[in-house]
């Protein structure tokens, strides 16, 4: 999660505690609401905690640097072919009789 969805699962919390006054039997929504912000504030500074971590690592260098995605070995790389190279666009000879 994000820390936008943090701020907003900790503002719906809020308005549930603070600004909702209905009494449900089956839900106490302050409770509820409570719940919420307490869930976000967890989650937000474990979040914080896990982006200083992995920069701390990051900046460190202590490690393998990540591979490309999609790097190619030098076997699959293809040759340069120039746009003036008609060696793969030979006219292929006919019998006489087609046309």
């Amino acid at each position: 999660m994000h820390l936008t969805n943090h701020s907003f699962a900790f503002t719906v919390g809020a308005v549930l505690a603070f600004a909702v006054h209905v009494d449900l039997a089956v839900v106490d929504l302050t409770a509820v609401g409570w719940i919420l912000m307490l869930v976000a504030l967890v989650s937000t500074l474990l979040e914080v905690v896990g982006r200083s971590v992995r920069t701390r690592a990051l900046r460190a260098g202590s490690g393998p640097q990540p591979v490309p995605a999609r790097a190619l070995s030098p076997a699959r790389v293809p040759p340069p072919v120039a746009s003036w190279d008609t060696r793969a666009f030979r006219a292929v000879p006919r019998p006489a009789g087609e046309s």
